[in-house]
């Protein structure tokens, strides 16, 4: 089998022109709600035909850095509001561009924020510390520095952007004593995944797992998704086994979300993860599901951070943002942000590296 890097068997960027999550911006007044202002927002812009002085739906403005959209309720809400509807909610998951530093910060403000104004204990799981970290990461917590954290974690080591990007979401875990929990499976399973398939997990994990067969819908958008996110490098033989490590992942992320959720105490999880790995349908809100069947739907929330377009004669609408996760139904708020320049990830690419 081929060899490829450890970053490209944790890539989930998917749909890299969509990117995913990020940085709010700007002050905004919709329907009495107004977001507040942390940095100068980019102009909206206003349909062709409405006036510079009138707009009859605010709600049809097309999403621009510092919006916040409630895709099933269909309207543009204040970061308040976004508060107040995941409040009480037990498991709220975070998705994010991995890449994107001002996202972090968001994500952190929201973990505040919610555990400031609810009765909820949750849990911090993280997509990027894995399982076997978890002794480390528990024995470090109380006596490494956030900002060592990382270094002692071999956070960039293993191919994560910038810990100081990340370090907000830390600073305020321990600010109000909430659990960091290692989610994702083992790197050193990840490749036995890709050419055993699930017999390759130890009995334990599996176990605690319970890996179902992956349904037919769910392996056709991970191969689909699998070939875009690796540039169509990888070869068709090896998409199944990518399409199961990311299966896996998800339930390993889900799994630990569950089982922290339940315990004396706490009575809930935060998840930070990838924006591809919080999708309802398909990823760890299904699994989620799974483990715990009679759960309130509304218990579990996704919240994604998506980078806005540049502005265009036509931009898409909110809703053409949600589509491009697979289903429209797999997000339920949508948190604009700017995005970044990058390079493009495929130049350098070379699979068997």
């Amino acid at each position: 089998m081929s060899k490829l890097p450890l970053r490209w068997l944790h890539a989930n960027a998917l749909f890299r022109s969509a990117g995913v999550i990020a940085a709010i911006a700007g002050s905004f007044v919709f329907s009495g709600h107004s977001i507040a202002q942390t940095q100068e927002p980019a102009p909206a812009q206003i349909p062709a035909g409405t006036g510079s002085h009138h707009v009859a739906d605010i709600n049809a403005l097309p999403p621009a850095p510092g919006l916040i959209f409630d895709r099933r309720a269909g309207e543009y809400i204040m970061f308040d509001e976004l508060v107040r509807r995941l409040s009480n909610r037990k498991y709220i998951l975070i998705g994010e561009k991995h890449d994107n530093p001002i996202h972090h910060h968001h994500q952190s403000q929201l973990i505040d924020a919610l555990t400031k104004s609810d009765q909820r204990h949750r849990a911090v799981v993280w997509e990027m510390f894995t399982r076997d970290q978890q002794g480390l990461l528990d024995q470090s917590w109380q006596e490494v520095p956030i900002s060592d954290l990382g270094q002692t974690l071999e956070w960039e080591e293993r191919g994560w952007p910038s810990w100081h990007d990340y370090a907000p979401i830390a600073e305020i875990a321990k600010t109000h004593d909430l659990t960091m929990v290692a989610g994702n499976l083992p790197d050193d399973l990840l490749r036995p995944i890709i050419a055993e398939g699930t017999a390759a997990l130890p009995a334990t994990l599996a176990t605690k797992l319970s890996l179902p067969d992956m349904p037919d819908e769910i392996m056709e958008r991970f191969r689909v998704e699998m070939a875009e996110s690796h540039c169509n490098a990888l070869p068709k033989s090896m998409l199944g086994g990518f399409s199961t490590v990311q299966f896996a992942r998800d339930a390993s992320l889900a799994r630990a979300m569950t089982d922290i959720a339940n315990t004396a105490d706490h009575d809930g999880a935060f998840l930070i993860a990838g924006a591809m790995h919080v999708r309802h349908t398909i990823a760890v809100p299904w699994h989620i599901s799974r483990f715990e069947p009679g759960l309130d739907a509304n218990d579990i929330a996704v919240v994604s951070l998506i980078e806005a377009d540049d502005p265009s004669d036509n931009p898409p609408k909110p809703q053409d943002y949600a589509e491009r996760f697979g289903n429209r139904d797999d997000v339920d708020f949508m948190w604009f942000t700017n995005d970044m320049v990058r390079k493009d990830p495929c130049i350098d690419l070379t699979v068997g590296q």
